[in-house]
């Protein structure tokens, strides 16, 4: 074998095997740092209206804009999934004691409530075929809730603890995309040697998207925060306006989002003896709310992005399936490149080759 192409081999391994070795140093933190180059990409263009403002000082600039995001964009989220943490807890120290007549739970005042009432008296005569009275059932139910709770409750705390490193990683990492990204642009550019043009075009397609990303999320989560709020104000929920917010902020966590909100709503309207409330406020939700996520977003993400509806719709549901929550972003985004690579190569290699041809 040449002695050039052995050392070329050798080299070529060596650099596989350190960039596997970076992978995976970096790989738990992958989806943090995508979403600090996400949002930084996103507010790029108000960080240099604040460094013009502030004299073109980098540091200074990322200093005010890093928490400022941070404020407006991360911690409605964070608070809402604290929150959410916190009542999990408490639920679990409520069940941990007996549901009787001297406990946290006063059975007595269980059994007034009309819906409770008219569920037991509907229940007892199936509960006696098995030799159950309603208190021992509801004792029974609080226990394997308490059980559930009791088995996931490490791995909350966990995901907790895990959730804030990745958060503060986040934060940093915004911190010097907005400081030093520039340069770190520029040096990527000068190591994949593309022309200016094609360059410009490729730069151009990842901000549409993104920006257009970016758009349809928060616009869809305003619209299912709207339809939540009328939906709480037509069936007599208080504080209509602010469970809507709620909603819109609750939308944006992957997977459960409106309905950490609008299912206690329902509960609610239920316990209060408001039935027909309670189930039209469901019917509402889940035909409306819910919906909207799947159905609006991917309009306005296509109308915005200039892509078709079905390659928008799929780097939504393909990005989501492989990738999380950031996958809402990083779908469409990888499936636009995809196209615009393709036109380069069809601008560059096939156009030129069928001229000659010709």
């Amino acid at each position: 074998m040449d002695r050039k192409v052995f050392f070329a081999l050798v080299a070529f391994a060596a650099l596989l095997g350190y960039l596997y070795l970076v992978f995976a140093i970096l790989g738990p933190f992958l989806r943090s740092l995508a979403w600090a180059i996400i949002i930084g990409l996103a507010t790029f263009p108000l960080y240099r209206r604040l460094r013009s403002r502030l004299g073109h000082r980098p540091l200074l600039s990322a200093a005010v804009m890093t928490p400022a995001v941070m404020l407006v964009f991360v911690l409605p989220v964070v608070i809402l999934i604290l929150m959410m943490t916190q009542e999990v807890t408490e639920i679990y120290q409520l069940l941990g004691q007996e549901v009787t007549d001297a406990g946290p739970i006063s059975f007595t005042q269980l059994q007034d409530l009309p819906l409770v009432r008219e569920l037991a008296e509907q229940l007892q005569p199936y509960m006696e075929k098995f030799g159950l009275s309603f208190r021992e059932a509801v004792q029974m139910g609080t226990g394997k809730v308490k059980g559930f709770l009791l088995e996931h409750s490490t791995a909350m705390v966990r995901n907790s603890l895990a959730f804030t490193v990745k958060v503060v990683l986040m934060v940093m990492a915004l911190f010097y995309i907005y400081k030093d990204g520039e340069v770190l642009l520029e040096r990527f550019w000068s190591v994949v040697s593309i022309p200016e043009e094609s360059r410009t075009m490729v730069a151009g397609t990842v901000k549409r998207v993104l920006s257009a990303v970016i758009y349809g999320v928060f616009l869809t989560c305003l619209v299912q925060g709207i339809l939540a709020g009328i939906g709480y104000w037509l069936f007599g929920l208080p504080s209509a306006l602010l469970f809507g917010a709620l909603t819109a902020v609750a939308a944006l966590i992957p997977f459960v989002g409106t309905a950490l909100i609008w299912v206690p709503a329902v509960g609610y309207l239920l316990l209060e003896g408001e039935v027909s409330r309670g189930l039209f406020l469901f019917l509402w939700c889940f035909a409306l709310v819910v919906p909207a996520d799947n159905l609006i977003r991917p309009f306005f993400i296509s109308g915005r992005s200039q892509l078709s509806l079905l390659v928008v719709a799929l780097g939504l549901l393909g990005g989501l399936a492989a990738f999380g929550f950031v996958g809402i972003v990083i779908g469409p985004l990888v499936l636009s490149l995809f196209g615009a690579f393709l036109d380069l190569y069809r601008g560059q290699l096939v156009l030129p080759e069928n001229g000659r041809e010709e």
